[in-house]
């Protein structure tokens, strides 16, 4: 399987675990739930953020951990494990999984299902509509930030794999690079590389420069 299918396919698995994780979280604040008289006593909203809070971390931990595992496989004469094609693939996948809108009305789903749960109790729920409205800005202003980081420390993770390319300096990869330039580069290279010659023939052969040589035991004919 090919690196980016492993990613590909680890990313939709840590995905669709996570989520059933926070699902299972969420499932369980409503298990406290009961009538207080007559009144339906609902689950706190602060705990149904905290848990998407800690859905994104988790998340994106375990992408950063993955991504990291896959580039401790690499052999030192592998290189470019990641291609640009390959990351822009996968950074598409990890906007999907981070993209605001899976995220940003949650709360408002957390408030609906209060509701069907109250009105299957045959109670109702009765929260002021201002403080729903200022939980529900709270939490997607928290959720955004989170989001944000989460997308900009993987997306770091694979810029870290891109950077420690190992640099080819030899011979032929410079001569591939100079092959690759446009003709009107190739031979302003070559024009000003055999100007750089005839200054420093011309230097060398200069009066001043003869009277060292000599001084010094040396002459042109040495080979400098």
């Amino acid at each position: 399987m090919t690196t980016k299918a492993t990613l590909k396919t680890r990313f939709e698995a840590i995905d669709a675990h996570c989520e059933s994780a926070a699902r299972l979280e969420l499932d369980r604040l409503f298990d406290p739930a009961y009538y207080d008289g007559a009144k339906f006593r609902a689950p706190s909203p602060q705990a149904a953020e905290a848990i998407w809070l800690k859905l994104i971390a988790r998340k994106e931990h375990d992408f950063t951990q993955e991504i990291a595992q896959v580039l401790k496989t690499k052999s030192a004469v592998q290189s470019n494990i990641l291609n640009k094609e390959i990351v822009s693939t996968l950074k598409a996948m990890v906007d999907a999984v981070f993209a605001d809108e899976r995220y940003l009305e949650r709360m408002q789903d957390f408030y609906k299902e209060v509701a069907r749960k109250a009105l299957s109790q045959e109670s109702s729920f009765v929260m002021d509509a201002k403080r729903l409205d200022l939980i529900d800005d709270t939490y997607r202003a928290g959720v955004k930030d989170a989001l944000d980081r989460a997308r900009r420390n993987i997306f770091a993770e694979f810029e870290r794999d891109q950077s420690n390319e190992p640099k080819d300096t030899s011979f032929l990869s410079q001569w591939r690079h100079y092959s690759t330039l446009s003709p009107w580069q190739s031979i302003g290279t070559v024009v000003l590389l055999s100007l750089t010659s005839y200054l420093i023939a011309f230097i060398i052969a200069s009066d001043t420069i003869q009277e060292l040589l000599e001084r010094f035991g040396w002459s042109s004919g040495t080979g400098l």
